[in-house]
């Protein structure tokens, strides 16, 4: 199991009969990456909660745009707030907002994104 200094640790779930990778945060939030979409809880117990009261944020991905799952997983690799996806996708987490980019390339120039999501601060020291 990979940490580093954003990402504790990785879990899978399924949320509403899809698959979907968890990144849990060093500061407690929850991360859900998902085919369709992308969101962020307060904490891991918030994502079960039929209200919904720990739901910070949330994006749908746009039409033709999805995230693929292999084996129930998608994330390849991360470090540091960068987070390498099977499909070659990549997310990038910083203070305040979450960005899917196509690719690596594009991610590093912040070209292209895809989606947003916005963010609490994360303090990431």
């Amino acid at each position: 199991m990979s940490t580093d200094s954003i990402i504790a640790h990785t879990s899978c779930e399924r949320l509403r009969q899809e698959p979907a990778q968890l990144l849990h945060l060093h500061n407690g939030m929850v991360i859900a990456l998902s085919p369709q979409a992308l969101a962020c809880f307060r904490n891991a117990s918030a994502i079960h909660d039929p209200l919904g009261n720990g739901l910070l944020s949330f994006t749908e991905l746009p039409e033709g745009v999805n995230i693929r799952f292999e084996q129930e997983r998608c994330v390849a690799t991360h470090s540091a707030g960068y987070v390498g996806l099977l499909d070659g996708k990549a997310l990038l987490i910083a203070p305040f907002k979450v960005r899917l980019y196509p690719n690596n390339h594009d991610g590093l120039r912040g070209l292209n994104c895809l989606a947003e999501l916005e963010l609490p601060s994360i303090d990431v020291l």
